[in-house]
């Protein structure tokens, strides 16, 4: 690891630990704040990804006890009670998840290795935009369920078919993982609350294939890694870790408050602005 890669390590630690629990793209995030170092855009991308693995060990103790309970439940998985169907709920949408993301991860690394890295950061952009409109939406619903007397509803297979398939198109860049979930559960009528929670339980097995993909799948990862040094992407990870940590409860109870629409759209608006400025002057 060179000393010109450890604070930009120490710093994407840091954006993965606080914006992975906001309906923000963390891997977005991390990819333009690398883009700006000037790491190309594909492996800038690949190591946002990688570092969602941080933040799957801080997602993974603080639902420790439905992940136990999930596990107790690999002995009757077809069982009429809670557990049971949070399990399938669980393997169904994370199914749903690797058929839809996996290709879409594939298909934007082989557009990025085609297009230049100004028409990259347009394409970002763009779906930055589209995570705002989203999350809009999911704050207006989310603002009515709260208003809401409707009593909760179980999980089935629909709801993890829909909600996993969503959270598959999170693999695009400029695409929030949280807001592509939460919003399909709320249209479906679970409550704000039960949206939440189901939400980040998918998140915990979606951080940790987030993280394995670009590693096991292609050369892309593991070219990102050596580029960016073993020991900066072990600080990255630990960094994030430690920050998820420490982060997740009070950034869960900002998210509820928070218009990170507004946010997302500022961000949007300023990655579209940059290089659409730059081939201007070309």
């Amino acid at each position: 690891m060179t000393h010109s890669h450890l604070i930009p390590a120490l710093v994407a630690g840091v954006i993965e630990g606080i914006v992975e629990w906001l309906p923000v793209s963390s891997k977005t995030m991390i990819t333009l704040y690398f883009s700006v170092l000037g790491i190309n855009v594909q492996s800038a991308y690949n190591l946002g990804l990688i570092a969602n693995l941080g933040s799957f060990f801080a997602a993974l103790y603080y639902f420790r006890s439905e992940a136990w309970g999930v596990v107790k439940a690999l002995r009757h998985p077809f069982a009429d009670e809670p557990n049971a169907r949070l399990l399938r709920f669980l393997f169904v949408g994370t199914l749903a998840t690797g058929v839809v993301g996996i290709p879409l991860y594939v298909t934007i690394l082989s557009a990025f290795s085609i297009v230049g890295g100004s028409i990259a950061m347009i394409i970002i952009g763009v779906l930055l935009l589209i995570t705002a409109f989203i999350a809009r939406r999911k704050e207006q619903m989310m603002k009515n369920a709260a208003t809401s007397t409707t009593r909760g509803r179980p999980v089935t297979a629909v709801s993890a078919l829909v909600t996993g398939a969503m959270q598959g198109l999170a693999a695009l860049p400029g695409i929030s993982r949280s807001g592509m979930t939460i919003t399909p559960l709320l249209w479906m009528g679970f409550s704000g609350e039960e949206s939440i929670r189901l939400s980040f339980m998918l998140d915990v097995l979606a951080l940790l294939g987030a993280g394995v993909v670009p590693v096991v799948i292609g050369k892309g990862g593991q070219t990102a890694v050596l580029q960016f040094g073993w020991g900066a992407t072990l600080i990255m990870l630990l960094v994030a870790a430690i920050i998820s940590f420490l982060a997740i409860n009070g950034v869960l109870r900002l998210a509820k408050k928070l218009r990170t629409s507004v946010v997302t759209f500022v961000i949007a608006v300023i990655t579209l602005l940059a290089p659409i400025a730059a081939l201007i002057r070309l």
